[in-house]
């Protein structure tokens, strides 16, 4: 009974050592940097920081990995100025802060002992976590009024809570430790006051640990 019991033990630790060895899950942290505009806005630069995991599928090809994320991110933007009577000008700017899903789909090619080159693509999901709204009010020889418009832009549904879209990643990896990647990401939804001009678009420079 016991040799069965034993035997069963080591049948069992080795299946999962096989199972681990064909498939392997890892993770880090990751940050950088966001430089996003919409169609009637000016670009602003923000940032990204949070958890990253890759899995990848041995059985499936060689290379062949999933990237998925949770981190906040930031998209700044500022609308163009617009004039009103008395020559005085109006401009809004906001931060918006997100909860930022990333699902991509990529392959790994080894171009020496420890460096790979990797692409990837897939789609995002956002979640507003919070941001405010400024109007800037300007006239020649007068300083600036600032005032806010919005205090928590999501809450007051000033911009919808939910945005998604599309993206890649492309980038070397070091020493399977480090991964420098710069990529784009096409958003999807109409970002402020259902204008179809304000999908994000936004560059990203990022840097990954992996341990």
């Amino acid at each position: 009974m016991k040799k069965k019991i034993l035997f069963t033990l080591v049948m069992t630790v080795s299946l999962l050592c096989v199972g681990v060895q064909a498939q392997e899950f890892r993770y880090g942290l990751s940050g950088g940097y966001n430089y996003n505009s919409t169609k009637e806005s000016i670009s602003r630069s923000g940032f990204h920081a949070g958890l990253k995991g890759e899995y990848a599928f041995r059985e499936a090809a060689k290379g062949l990995y999933a990237d998925m994320g949770l981190m906040i991110s930031s998209y700044g933007w500022k609308s163009v100025p617009y004039y009103v009577m008395n020559e005085r000008t109006y401009e809004y700017e906001s931060t918006p802060y997100y909860l930022h899903l990333p699902i991509h789909l990529g392959y790994k090619l080894k171009v020496g002992r420890n460096v790979s080159l990797f692409l990837d693509a897939g789609p995002y999901f956002n979640v507003g976590l919070f941001g405010q709204m400024k109007q800037i009010a300007s006239l020649p020889g007068e300083p600036d009024i600032v005032t806010v418009s919005s205090h928590n832009m999501f809450k007051e549904g000033v911009m919808p809570r939910f945005d998604w879209g599309v993206g890649f990643r492309a980038g070397v990896e070091i020493a399977r430790h480090v991964q420098i990647a710069i990529g784009y990401d096409w958003g999807m939804t109409k970002t402020y006051q259902h204008n179809p001009d304000t999908k994000f678009r936004t560059f990203v420079a990022s840097l990954t640990y992996y341990f």
